[in-house]
């Protein structure tokens, strides 16, 4: 019987451990006709039992397959809503969702790994070009007739949709935690919570950029207008998204679209496809049209080809650099604008007079908070040399309790990480680093066992330019440096190619100045860490290799308009102002214009202006009242 995961004994080991293979549950990936699933094979289930699925998993074997539970609709225990079809040992796929329905497979299947056996609980049925391609042609159908609903409906919408997201949080939490491996708990406070927040957030914030934003004419000449910009929707909008976050990040994304009056095409990540058909099948409980919210689990390569497709709007990817660059290149080549949120490396820094205990526990839950798996997790320590000993201690002592374990079960701390790929490239960091002369103060090793745990890890004095200082771990690592001074530590946390989000600890105002300042990030956060992104009215945004754009907050929102400048004359006139014709009376119209303005003395400004108020034309066709006024306020 597998075990259920790695719990921490507080050893001191200095080894790097050695790479393991850990046990994999053997997918039977075939080919999916795009329609034979989406009648007798498959089937819409109201509820799932992942509690079943979980337990059967830890008895079965290393070399077997989880089971599907087939049963009535109405147990309790179920995931309200979700659907569940299966085939060979674990029953028909797991159908897209595209125009309201489960719907195609043309792109095979793939297996859903539990992070915390190893093993296959579910197949989804992934989609492919034809798929594709209609969930965007039905978001185009669909958004074109939602934009003209009123903004009330579509906040009434939004509202039912945190209602049934609130009803069933338990059942979501656990969905979560079987399949993205985040405990129970967690998945409450670090997506659902936040994903709540945003919703009701989003409702009243969409009704102050729907009513339009006034401007206050500059020019002289233009003063009499009427000018607004207004915010259009883009259209469809692609959400291409992570696993770390397989529920509150698209949650938000697609609300956000949704209320502003687009459509949407979400393909979650390969590794947490489950989680996004959640999102799309809570939609269509709460009332949205079919269509609107259409949800495409593919291979990473679709993406490409969604992102290509030439009625999409506007593309929101979260993901790695690479991949980024190739999304950019993808959608710049149509062109339309692309929102990337990217690597982190966020560095965090301990002043001389922090508060000690709060900033060992602070880092601590930053870097190990979702077994380390958040863009923004702490992920490289600087610690002032006058308090570093008292810091490393109560660091220590804060990692030592953190408890590992099935993500299912009570008291869990920190699950596992989402496969074995991502334990392999954590390890590997730790390794170099320890190889090129960091001291390892806990633990640094793969744990047996079945499942993809990796035990909370901390180091001391890694090389700065070892790939653990350099590049994005997503693991639950540490590596902790030791500096002189303020300032040696901003250069060393700003010298990055990164900059998403960074942390500073300090009880002094004037140096809570400096860092906020001096920290070369999109977000910055003193004496906390991680909460912005559970701030509905916070933005999140990077730069450098982090990416471009903005999600969340008011700005967020913005992203998913096209601003448009409009006006109104509502004045009788005889011709726009400098329209034709191009004769003697347009060119001392021009002049006088000109230098009335712009002139370099008070005097010579006035009698411009005179010859130009003089002027027939000029009267006939500029508010001569509206021109003084805004004349005077230059």
């Amino acid at each position: 019987m597998p075990e259920k995961g790695y719990r921490p004994t507080g050893a001191r080991g200095k080894g790097s451990g050695v790479l393991q293979e850990a046990p994999h549950a053997e997918g039977s990936p075939r080919e999916a006709g795009s329609r034979e699933h989406g009648s007798r094979e498959s089937r819409q289930l109201s509820s799932w039992d992942y509690e079943s699925l979980e337990s059967r998993s830890r008895e079965l074997g290393p070399g077997e397959q989880a089971r599907p539970e087939h049963g009535s609709r109405d147990q309790s225990s179920r995931l309200s809503g979700s659907r569940f079809a299966g085939a060979d040992k674990l029953g028909p796929p797991v159908l897209p969702l595209v125009d309201g329905e489960p719907r195609g497979g043309s792109g095979g299947t793939v297996p859903c790994i539990s992070p915390a056996s190893g093993q296959a609980f579910a197949q989804v049925a992934c989609a492919g070009v034809e798929e594709i391609n209609l969930a965007v042609e039905s978001a185009a159908l669909a958004s074109a007739l939602w934009r003209g609903i009123p903004l009330e409906e579509r906040s009434l919408r939004l509202g039912r949709l945190a209602g049934l997201v609130y009803d069933q949080i338990d059942s979501i939490a656990g969905l979560i935690a079987l399949e993205q491996g985040k405990p129970v708990l967690e998945a409450i406070t670090l997506e659902i919570l936040p994903a709540l927040d945003h919703l009701r957030y989003l409702a009243r914030q969409a009704e102050i950029l729907c009513s339009g934003e006034g401007i206050n004419p500059r020019h002289p000449l233009y003063a009499h207008k009427h000018a607004h910009y207004l915010y259009d929707p883009v259209g469809v909008v692609a959400l291409i998204t992570p696993f770390n976050l397989p529920f509150a990040l698209p949650l938000i994304q697609a609300s956000a679209a949704m209320v502003m009056g687009n459509g949407v095409v979400l393909k979650p990540s390969e590794s947490t496809p489950l989680c996004g058909l959640r999102i799309g099948e809570l939609c269509v409980e709460a009332g949205f049209p079919p269509g609107l919210v259409n949800v495409v689990p593919a291979r990473n390569e679709e993406a490409l080809r969604l992102a290509a497709h030439p009625k999409v709007g506007k593309v929101f990817f979260t993901g790695s650099l690479d991949a980024g660059r190739l999304m950019m290149a993808t959608a710049g080549c149509s062109p339309r604008p692309v929102v990337l949120s990217l690597n982190g490396k966020h560095p965090s820094i301990v002043a001389a007079d922090a508060d000690l205990d709060r900033a060992a526990r602070g880092i601590a839950w930053g870097a190990l908070a979702n077994c380390g798996q958040n863009c923004g997790a702490v992920e490289r320590v600087y610690v002032d040399e006058r308090v570093a000993t008292p810091f490393l201690e109560r660091l220590l002592a804060e990692v030592d309790r953190v408890k590992v374990g099935d993500p299912l079960a009570d008291a869990v701390d920190m699950g596992p990480l989402i496969s074995e790929e991502r334990r392999r490239a954590v390890h590997e960091q730790v390794v170099e680093a320890v190889e090129g002369g960091a001291r390892l103060l806990r633990a640094g090793s793969i744990p047996a066992g079945a499942g993809f745990f990796y035990p909370p890890t901390v180091l001391l004095g890694p090389p700065a330019d070892c790939r653990l200082m350099r590049e994005e771990t997503l693991g639950p690592v540490i590596p902790v440096v030791v500096v002189e001074s303020l300032e040696r530590a901003l250069l060393l946390a700003n010298d990055s190619d990164f900059a998403l989000t960074a942390s500073g600890w300090t009880a002094s105002d004037a140096r809570a100045e400096r860092l906020m300042v001096g920290l070369q990030a999109g977000v910055v956060t003193i004496n906390d860490v991680l909460y912005s992104f559970g701030e509905p009215a916070s933005t999140w945004s990077g730069y450098r290799g982090s990416g471009i754009g903005h999600s969340h907050g008011a700005e967020g929102l913005r992203e998913m308009c096209r601003q448009k400048f409009v006006s109104f004359d509502s004045l009788p006139a005889e011709a726009p102002v400098l329209a034709f014709p191009y004769d003697q009376t347009t060119d001392r119209m021009a002049r006088a214009a000109v230098a009335s303005l712009h002139g370099k003395s008070r005097g010579g400004r006035m009698r411009a202006l005179l010859r130009l108020v003089r002027l027939k034309r000029f009267r006939s066709r500029v508010r001569a009242r509206s021109f003084l006024l805004n004349f005077k306020r230059r």
